[in-house]
């Protein structure tokens, strides 16, 4: 069955996309993400249900603040430069010029260092304010110096790691990236290893605390990064060493990156500041239940999470050549692929939310069954949208996705706010349906005017019964 349902799956890219080489491409690098996401999450869900046991809800809660703390210092950190890295080497080396490819990685690298120790810095400075004003939490006061040395390893992770897909080598960067792809602690490898070190804490003590935990985090990261850079030296050695006639400057992918840095900012505000709302409004136990329920929303996601690792070299390469016709087919063709599996998901969490909760996580966490439901219905808004964001993002158009996020973000602050307040959990979830709707509906028709191209599902599947036709 699993055989002929792949069968089926490559007759219709097949039929309907092709080009041989694209096709290649695509299907190699949607073999290694979806077995990458999957593994990542499958991992990701046990770890957290094990930390679930392992800590108390209030040490769990104050995990998943610091989790968000270090995504957004991650972010910030970084500049833009894990996308603006990918959307410089997949042009020029496809376009052939390679030593303007290399000297993007090395000046994306260098620019990488300085952000780095700048945001690091930064936290170490405005850590205690953070913990102790904001959040009221003497736990993560506490974890200040390692949270600020997490931060250091995320940003340098995410820009190695992105580097490999500008390569189109999908399989490094789905093993060894993570939160600039979605993630929210790491690439496999790390995941792989946190997990395993925690099951070794679980047999011998069946207990950790939120320090131990992040100490684990630190360790298998910087494990993570020797690898990725000791890799990448061997993807540098296979550029041909020649002078760029045009070498880029570090003003030039500024100008690409920054943009991408302050969508990535309003990204985080609606991927994340719900957390921060109700850490800084409720307690750390209802953070821990609201936390806990969006992590299994990933599962709603996942199918455009892993066409979204597959498609940005080839988008950035694709729209460079003029390509935009067939682009848009290759868009829309996996965007209505995605959308199938993610109603599927919505619809088991609709019907079986507390049950499953209450098996990952324990039955403290069966509270968080509606927020399950509310949040899965705007994850599959977003997958229904297709790539909207990531269409822009890649062919120049960063400016237009900035000023949609800034507008979306402006009015779900307020209003999750005063949801927080007076509904919690629920209401901030429901703030995050109402932006992320506005947000998906306003990037589709964004991406139509200034590329030419739709991103969202097709809901006529004629085109895809055409393309198995021609079996």
């Amino acid at each position: 069955m699993d055989e002929r349902r792949g069968s089926t799956l490559r007759h219709t890219v097949d039929g309907y996309l092709g080009d041989s080489s694209l096709k290649r491409r695509l299907l190699s690098g949607s073999t290694w993400a979806f077995g990458g996401k999957i593994g990542g999450a499958a991992v990701g869900i046990v770890t957290n249900g094990l930390l679930a046991r392992m800590l108390s809800p209030q040490e769990f809660g104050a995990y998943f603040l610091t989790l968000s703390i270090v995504s957004l210092g991650a972010v910030v950190g970084s500049l833009g430069l894990p996308k603006t890295v990918v959307r410089f080497v997949a042009e020029n080396v496809g376009l052939s010029r390679f030593g303007r490819a290399r000297r993007a990685i090395y000046t994306v690298l260098g620019l990488g260092v300085f952000g780095t120790l700048g945001v690091s810095l930064a936290y170490l400075l405005v850590g205690d304010l953070v913990g102790r004003h904001l959040f009221d939490s003497s736990l993560l006061v506490a974890v200040t110096g390692l949270t600020a040395a997490w931060i250091a390893i995320s940003v340098v992770n995410e820009i190695t790691a992105e580097t490999f897909r500008g390569f189109h080598d999908v399989r490094m960067a789905t093993l060894l990236g993570g939160l600039a792809t979605g993630g929210k602690s790491g690439g496999l490898v790390m995941k792989i290893l946190l997990l395993g070190t925690l099951v070794l804490l679980w047999v011998k003590s069946g207990e950790t605390d939120l320090a131990t935990v992040m100490l684990i985090s630190i360790g298998s990261g910087s494990l993570s990064v020797l690898l990725s850079v000791w890799l990448l030296r061997g993807k540098l050695s296979s550029l041909d060493p020649q002078v760029a006639e045009d070498p880029i400057s570090s003003k030039e992918v500024l100008h690409d990156s920054i943009p991408i840095l302050i969508v990535a900012l309003t990204a985080f505000v609606l991927q994340s500041a719900d957390i921060w709302i109700l850490g800084a409004l409720r307690s750390q136990e209802e953070v821990a239940v609201y936390a806990a329920a969006s992590r299994l929303v990933t599962f709603v996601a996942m199918p455009l999470l892993i066409v979204n690792l597959v498609l940005p070299p080839i988008v950035a390469e694709m729209y460079a050549q003029g390509k935009t016709a067939k682009l848009e087919r290759t868009l829309r063709t996996f965007s209505t692929l995605a959308g199938v599996p993610s109603i599927l998901v919505l619809a088991g969490f609709m019907t079986l939310g507390g049950p499953i909760l209450g098996l990952v996580y324990g039955d403290y966490y069966r509270a968080g069954a509606l927020v399950l439901v509310i949040l899965s219905a705007a994850k599959l808004v977003a997958v229904w949208s297709g790539s909207c964001g990531l269409v822009l993002q890649f062919t120049g158009h960063q400016a237009s996705m900035l000023r949609v996020s800034v507008l979306t973000s402006a009015l779900f602050i307020p209003g999750a706010l005063l949801a927080a307040q007076d509904y919690g959990a629920v209401g901030v979830a429901i703030a995050v349906v109402a932006a992320t709707v506005l947000q998906n509906v306003i990037l589709v028709q964004v991406a139509k005017r200034k590329t030419g191209m739709w991103t969202h599902v097709m809901f006529s599947l004629t085109p895809l019964r055409k393309a198995l036709s021609k079996r």
